[in-house]
């Protein structure tokens, strides 16, 4: 509490109350009362100035640890809401609800989503028909997504970035460069492998799985 903080950096200091009370200008008997109440209510300014004078930071007295007490930012927010005339006030406030109003909007609006199929093999990416409930399902992305579909990827050949049984998402014929990412149709079978071009404009599909010969 603040009451007990200033009792003992004042007895660390060897600083007398009286003493210190006249060093910030404000009666002997305030800070007395600070010391006997030892609570966490005590004028803004006033804190400031005993702050300034022990040469601590703000947090000494208002601590961040628990979420029960302000901040000392939220501190210092409040201090200037109370210096503000009842124009700024009320402009502030009317911010504030507004502020409130829409990050509750927000939270109650749901999230929109549209539905990919989700291929449980890069192999069933490839099939003409696939059978819904054995090839693929039904999965959610987020509505601004760019993905056409997604594919569950197993092995380890592109450990350790893409592990056995994740999930990618894909977009259909999208350009792809040196160094990317993709599925490919190989030999009648889908692939997910890294792309790679020399500078004769040899391509080759590469596991990122060192590992693995």
């Amino acid at each position: 509490m603040i009451g007990t903080t200033l009792k003992k950096l004042l007895d660390e200091r060897e600083i007398k109350v009286n003493e210190f009370a006249r060093q910030i200008h404000v009666p002997a008997q305030t800070l007395y009362s600070i010391i006997r109440r030892d609570n966490m209510k005590i004028d803004f300014e006033l804190l400031l100035r005993i702050c300034d004078a022990l040469h601590v930071p703000l947090e000494t007295f208002c601590g961040t640890g628990s979420t029960d007490q302000p901040t000392p930012e939220e501190w210092e927010t409040l201090w200037k809401l109370r210096r503000l005339d009842a124009h700024g006030r009320l402009v502030t406030l009317q911010l504030l609800d507004a502020e409130c109003a829409r990050m509750q909007a927000s939270e109650q609006q749901p999230e929109q989503q549209k539905i990919i199929p989700l291929y449980m093999t890069p192999a069933a990416a490839g099939y003409a028909s696939p059978a819904f409930g054995d090839d693929y399902e039904d999965y959610a992305v987020a509505a601004d997504s760019e993905a056409d579909f997604a594919v569950r990827i197993t092995g380890d050949s592109m450990e350790p970035y893409i592990h056995d049984d994740s999930i990618v998402l894909v977009k259909r014929g999208a350009t792809i460069y040196d160094g990317d990412i993709g599925l490919f149709f190989v030999d009648g079978d889908m692939k997910c492998k890294q792309y790679c071009q020399d500078y004769l404009g040899n391509v080759y599909l590469f596991s990122l799985n060192r590992a693995r010969k």
